[in-house]
């Protein structure tokens, strides 16, 4: 009897939409259905028989993880992003950038417009600079300086693997850095690396930076930090207030130059654009990427402009 009835409980599951996977937005949205619509009944029919309904309706949310059906594309198109966000499941947009990125790029003549006007593109002495820097972040590494890994565009070097873990990842899911990043993210964001507490640890390709219990930067892989580092040297030879610039403005110039790297800075493979939707239980939303097509490295991802995504 007991095998038959689980059997029958199972016929009515959804994994997808529960245990692990249940959303809380849709939970929510659906729990308040069915105390409103229970309410209703015991309003107009019987108290007894609208805590009847209520207790089935939480029955199904629980076995199936929704009440109403077709509830993620409900969500997706209905419930408002700052909801989202009071549940953790919208998209982090971040502070308001300090300085506009563009134009300081532009007054700078770090970037210059395309001959036929069209574009923006890396100034010719500025693109010498950064190459200069990247070639030598790939020399360090070429010469094993500090175990960097620099040429590996997914991954730290083996020397810094937990032997402790599987393939040296620890509990979070994540390994650490090899010391020259660290030390170049020190520099980067201009940071000690003892007396701020700074770490760096890669989760698959993507790198997210610490100070203390505070995240100060993620990279979408090695590609994009090393793009970074290097436009941040760069940037340190040529412009006289880039040292002052507070870091979180620093940080938005660097991702802004990011979108006109034409050839990946690991691999020297060409970056292509490509536009993908990125989706969850309860959004859906359109984005542009840049990534190289010989190493699959992706330097940046960034919201489709709504003027583009509206022809769609």
């Amino acid at each position: 009897m007991t095998a038959s009835h689980d059997t029958r409980l199972d016929r009515l599951r959804r994994p997808e939409y529960t245990g692990e996977n249940r959303c809380l937005p849709c939970t929510v949205v659906n729990v308040a259905i069915a105390a409103a619509g229970s309410a209703a009944v015991g309003a107009l029919v019987a108290v007894e028989l609208g805590a009847l309904v209520f207790v089935a309706a939480l029955a199904a949310v629980w076995l199936r993880g929704y009440l109403v059906p077709g509830t993620p594309e409900l969500t997706k198109r209905h419930l408002p992003e700052r909801v989202l966000r009071l549940f953790g499941k919208g998209r982090d947009t971040g502070p308001p950038p300090v300085i506009d990125a563009e134009s300081y790029l532009l007054s700078a003549d770090v970037v210059v417009e395309t001959a036929d006007g069209s574009d923006l593109a890396f100034a010719p002495a500025f693109e010498s600079a950064w190459r200069t820097h990247l070639a030598a972040l790939r020399d360090a590494a070429d010469a094993g300086f500090g175990d960097a890994g620099f040429g590996d565009a997914g991954g730290t070097a083996d020397a810094d693997r937990d032997d402790d873990s599987p393939a040296g990842l620890a509990p979070d899911g994540t390994r650490p850095a090899a010391p020259a990043d660290v030390a170049a993210l020190a520099r980067l964001t201009g940071l000690d690396e003892e007396g701020d507490d700074l770490s760096l640890r890669w989760r698959g390709d993507a790198a997210f930076a610490h100070a203390a219990d505070e995240r100060i930067g993620h990279w979408e892989s090695r590609s994009a930090f090393l793009a970074d580092v290097a436009a941040d040297r760069a940037l340190t030879a040529t412009l006289d207030d880039w040292a002052s610039l507070p870091l979180a403005s620093r940080s938005g110039v660097l991702g802004a130059l990011r979108l006109f790297v034409e050839r990946c800075p690991t691999c020297d493979g060409p970056v292509q654009l490509e536009e993908r939707v990125v989706e969850s239980c309860c959004s859906s939303y359109e984005v542009v990427a840049g990534r190289c097509t010989a190493c699959d490295a992706r330097l940046f991802e960034i919201d489709l402009p709504p003027s583009l995504a509206s022809e769609r």
